[in-house]
């Protein structure tokens, strides 16, 4: 098996086929851990998640996510999930749909409680907050350590006889027939594999087209501001997720902001112009923040599928296993399973069926119609 891209999404995968036996070429065209998964919010959260309605699908998977973290830190060792905990509230025309989705979450069993600004800020060190306001509190819920936990995925997968390749690109896909068999890359030559999965991220669309395949991608910036070292007692330890702004610790030891000037949407909205304006808007809530410096800035391409995650392959093109979703890294360990699941056992995974890539493609015409049938007179029938 041959893994394209060693982001989240393609380090569980590779380490679950290896894991399960198969022989896996890992490659990435420059250094793991690098891309999107390293400029990311990376946060873990069933609140307001579990409330939406969604595909079923995907809602019975999403259900798994949290216990799949706990398992994988119970099987690669801690240190890089971080169950904190997440304080929730939004601005005054959010605060009844707020409430409403809090309880729809604790009826679908997520650990929920709605508390007042004073239970609040008696429970958050360092945070201000209106008198007036609602807020809700994820028990079990926080943020990863996404290039730790990538780091461990890759080591665990070389420590069981994967290879990895660095600063090695794929520039074409081998084909046998109609079927993806191989790679062909600019360092490492050329590479025969049963399968090859596509984990490129923001670069699935190209990768794909590499194979015939025309998966559409939706790239969606979304800009990090880290701040320099603070002292932890001043800030609350837990995940925000603010009206218009998310923070949580960071490991360098300063705070990870992600401002998005509006209420939450599926793609976690916009950006700021200005980190240090951002900066300064955060440390309103955050008064200890007030006197720290940016002491970075990065850019994360979020790749978003329409309709939703996609993963498997097009039954005209087998060979070639995409894995492309918004949230790789909190749907990693649930892409990494199922994938190794299918290509290497032929399961069909129900619970997958909306998320085929087949659905971006509409069923060609029956030979003998044509454009202007609709446009010809009907013709009479004797009886």
């Amino acid at each position: 098996m041959v893994v394209v891209g060693a982001g989240s999404i393609g380090a569980h995968v590779a380490y679950r086929l290896r894991e399960h036996g198969a022989d896996v070429v890992l490659v990435e065209s420059g250094a793991p851990a690098q891309g999107t998964s390293s400029s990311s919010f990376a946060w873990l959260s069933s609140f307001p998640q579990m409330s939406w309605t969604e595909e079923a699908g995907r809602a019975a998977l999403r259900r798994t996510v949290h216990q799949r973290f706990h398992e994988l830190a119970d099987e690669l060792g801690g240190g890089w999930v971080h169950w904190v905990g997440t304080l929730t509230w939004g601005a005054p025309a959010e605060r009844a749909a707020l409430h409403d989705a809090a309880l729809v979450c604790r009826e679908r069993g997520v650990d929920v409680a709605i508390l007042d600004a004073a239970t609040t800020t008696g429970r958050m060190r360092g945070l201000l907050v209106e008198p007036d306001g609602e807020f809700i509190f994820e028990q079990d819920s926080g943020w990863v350590d996404a290039p730790a936990l990538i780091e461990r995925l890759i080591a665990r997968f070389q420590d069981l006889g994967g290879t990895l390749l660095r600063d090695t690109r794929v520039v074409a896909l081998l084909r046998s027939g109609d079927a993806v068999s191989g790679v062909v890359t600019d360092r490492a030559g050329t590479i025969e594999a049963d399968a090859v999965v596509n984990a490129t991220g923001s670069w699935g669309s190209h990768l794909a087209a590499l194979g015939g395949a025309a998966i559409p991608l939706d790239l969606v910036p979304g800009l990090m501001i880290y701040t320099d070292r603070v002292d932890p007692a001043t800030v609350p330890s837990c995940v925000i997720d603010a009206p218009t702004w998310l923070s949580r610790p960071d490991p360098s030891g300063g705070v990870a902001i992600h401002w998005r000037g509006e209420g939450m949407t599926s793609v976690h909205g916009g950006n700021g112009w200005s980190a240090e304006r951002i900066l300064a808007d955060v440390a309103r809530s955050l008064p200890a923040l007030a006197s720290s410096r940016v002491a970075r800035t990065s850019v994360g391409i979020r790749p978003i599928p329409p309709g939703g995650p996609v993963v498997g392959a097009l039954p005209w093109t087998p060979g070639l296993y995409h894995v492309l979703s918004h949230g790789g890294i909190g749907w990693g360990p649930v892409w990494g399973d199922l994938a190794a699941r299918e290509l290497l056992h032929g399961e069909t995974v129900p619970e997958l069926a909306a998320a085929r890539p087949e659905r971006f493609y509409h069923q060609t015409p029956e030979i003998g119609r044509f454009a202007d049938d609709a446009e010809q007179p009907p013709v009479a029938v004797a009886l």
